[in-house]
């Protein structure tokens, strides 16, 4: 299978200098908050100094993150605090992930579904769990959760509605239904956050028919890979993605391939 050759954007350089420096924040919210917005820098390091370089920052990222987490878990806050942290935390385990560190991606996706669909680690279970797209208008809470169960291999029958009031789906969940949430508000999100969705919807199972066809997954993965080398925010946000799923999924997806390095396989 001929691999995608990921040429990187213009303007990486300056998008990397302009991020913001990494500060000691007393608030464990803050902290987190912060190590959450400088991710950008491990994908511009790994199209700058390669994929091995790349691959360390997410790993120094990931690792300063959880340690970080473990205080933020101390001080909960709002209920509704959750799922924003939920996708923070998701975000760190996919570093996890790309760096290597399976055991630790794997915690922390652990500890991502647990704020999605039961609340607060360590206090009583809420309610109404499977309130899991509160908040979220704009499908990226959904997006993240989505991975987070792709990547821990529980992609169905998991507590999930649609929001208070607006909610029609049916439980058990699926990943496939919380990848339609996405679809349906990408007029917000914007098209990279629908590509990405996609790419994973044609991975798993869906909810209802057959299987995604080979050819649907190969597509969705070039129109990701095409948006990303289209600008820098773009490049940050879809190579996660991109080197993920590709290292997930070997048997339905191109190679990647960085700058230098051959565009097929021997």
């Amino acid at each position: 299978m001929d691999a995608i050759r990921l040429v990187p954007p213009p303007g990486l350089i300056d998008a990397a200098t302009a991020l913001p420096r990494l500060g000691r924040a007393a608030i464990p919210a803050a902290r987190l908050a912060a190590l959450v917005a400088v991710g950008p820098a491990a994908a511009y390091t790994w199209a700058l100094d390669g994929p091995g370089a790349g691959r360390r920052v997410w790993g120094e990222l990931a690792a300063a993150g959880l340690a970080a987490l473990e205080a933020r878990l101390e001080d909960p806050g709002p209920d509704t605090g959750r799922f924003s942290l939920g996708s923070q935390v998701s975000t760190l385990a996919q570093w996890a992930w790309l760096a290597g560190d399976a055991a630790a991606g794997r915690r922390a996706d652990l500890v991502a579904c647990e704020l999605a669909t039961g609340g607060w680690p360590g206090r009583r279970p809420l309610d109404r769990p499977d309130l899991v797209l509160l908040c979220d208008p704009t499908g990226g809470h959904a997006l993240d959760h989505a991975g987070s169960r792709v990547r821990l291999g529980s992609i169905r029958d998991f507590p999930v509605a649609g929001p208070e009031g607006g909610g029609s789906w049916r439980r058990p969940g699926t990943v496939d239904r919380l990848l339609d949430q996405v679809s349906r508000q990408a007029h917000l999100a914007g098209p990279t956050v629908m590509a990405a969705a996609r790419l994973l919807r044609t991975l798993v199972h869906p909810a209802v028919g057959p299987t995604w066809p080979p050819a649907a997954s190969l597509d969705a993965q070039r129109r990701l890979a095409a948006l990303a080398v289209a600008d820098v925010t773009a490049w940050a946000f879809a190579l996660p993605w991109l080197l993920d799923t590709a290292g997930r999924f070997p048997s339905r997806l191109a190679p990647l391939r960085s700058v230098g390095e051959p565009t097929t396989d021997g």
